[in-house]
């Protein structure tokens, strides 16, 4: 197997404070393939990236703000998550050549074609056969992309945040489904997040989303939303009426309207709160949510992406309306309707994962969570375009861009299912 001299490389060469630029914050660089230059007593692999996750995450990583992982620094390889074939091997290693191994923020960036790392840095991924029961049939084929969407970050995202943030309870003579919102819901987190709280745990959920084609796919196509809210097209309607262009009042008056919203889909559910909220936006969609609260209720945040291209590093000031953070408007509810509010990174279930992997492997097959073709685009040099586009709402389900192809084609690997 010939390997080339020359790759592709994206390096943060500047932090952005608004919407990234592609060509001024992730500039594509031609580089050297690195090659084993030490004593070969430390277990090392070089991978050859096949699948990049563009996530909501990344923009954070660029912000020099404090954050759950030190930010990337500037002119080192951007951040991200991929799935990677092995194409050679130093030392004494578990892995072999062929191998599709995963890595999360790994510790040679990810934004590369080719990349060292330590052995025990990556993941190698599961079989089918390791993920389900002798007993349980596997009757097609699904890409390898799905490891990087409902077996990967993705849908332990949502596998966590529901099920140990949001505390999810099966209904009961006695009890009645559990009323859910989930903001996002069309994303490749909310969508398997509205799916598991349907089709596993019966509850009512109302989903918050940007488009009516995305309303169709919840209510209708996924069947997992009892009801849709297609927050765009209210926000639309609020800015050719209003008399205003001050953010501020731009705020207060979309939060009228989101409660009204509210009001609306709660009734038509026959409900009159929510039980859990699971939010990926934050802004207003989340402070209003907060006035719907049943008794003990959970909100688990997962994201605030209405506010990632704002400068994080600046603090607001008394004038301005802060979309990332939590307006306490309705503060003095949450005290006395007893709820819980509370952030949370699928970093801390990682000794959890298999068992999750395991779970969510076993509803897809039980027909419970749906595979949806990832939204892939072609070629490194269009990740800094894809990650601008998953801002915009312009992107399908999980955002994914196709590196390159396998090279071990002795050892080709496909996921069965």
């Amino acid at each position: 197997m010939l390997l080339p001299t020359q790759q592709k490389v994206v390096r943060l060469a500047h932090r952005p404070t608004t919407e990234i630029d592609p060509s001024y914050h992730l500039p594509l660089t031609y580089e050297r393939v690195p090659t084993f230059d030490d004593d070969g007593k430390r277990p090392l692999v070089l991978l050859h990236r096949l699948y990049l996750s563009i996530d909501p995450a990344m923009r954070g990583w660029m912000s020099s703000a404090r954050s759950y992982l030190p930010p990337v620094p500037i002119n080192e390889v951007m951040r991200g998550a991929t799935l990677s074939e092995v194409v050679a091997v130093r030392g004494v290693s578990r892995l072999k050549v062929g191998d599709v191994v995963s890595e999360f923020a790994g510790e040679a960036g990810g934004w590369q074609e080719y990349a060292i790392v330590s052995a025990k840095s990556v993941r190698k991924i599961e079989t089918w056969s390791e993920l389900c029961d002798d007993n349980q049939q596997i009757p097609r084929e699904l890409p390898l992309t799905i490891h990087l969407s409902i077996l990967g970050t993705t849908g332990l995202t949502a596998y966590f945040g529901f099920i140990r943030v949001g505390c999810p309870r099966l209904p009961s003579k006695s009890k009645p489904p559990e009323v859910v919102l989930v903001n996002a819901a069309a994303g490749a987190v909310g969508s398997v997040v509205c799916q598991i709280a349907k089709n596993v745990y019966g509850c009512k959920v109302i989903g918050v989303t940007g488009s009516d084609a995305k309303c169709r796919l919840l209510k209708d196509d996924l069947n997992c939303c009892d009801a849709v809210i297609n927050y765009r097209e209210m926000e639309n309607e609020v800015s050719r009426n209003a008399q205003t262009s001050d953010p501020a009042e731009l705020f207060a008056l979309k939060s009228i309207e989101f409660q009204k919203q509210l009001r609306k889909v709660l009734k038509e559910i026959d409900s009159k709160a929510l039980d859990i909220v699971f939010d990926n936006v934050g802004g207003y969609q989340l402070n209003e949510c907060l006035s719907r609260l049943n008794y003990f209720a959970r909100v688990a945040i997962c994201g605030a992406i209405s506010g990632y291209n704002n400068d994080l590093t600046k603090q607001q000031s008394g004038n301005t309306v802060s979309q990332t953070g939590l307006y306490m408007k309705h503060g003095m509810a949450i005290i006395s309707l007893r709820a819980k509010i509370q952030g949370f990174i699928v970093l801390d279930y990682i000794k959890e994962w298999s068992h999750a992997k395991k779970d969510l492997a076993r509803w897809v097959l039980e027909g419970k969570i749906r595979y949806q073709q990832e939204d892939i685009r072609d070629g490194l040099e269009n990740a800094p375009t894809a990650l601008v586009e998953l801002f915009r709402g312009n992107n399908n389900g999980k955002l994914i861009v196709k590196v390159g192809d396998q090279l071990a084609k002795k050892n080709k690997i496909v996921s069965r299912l």
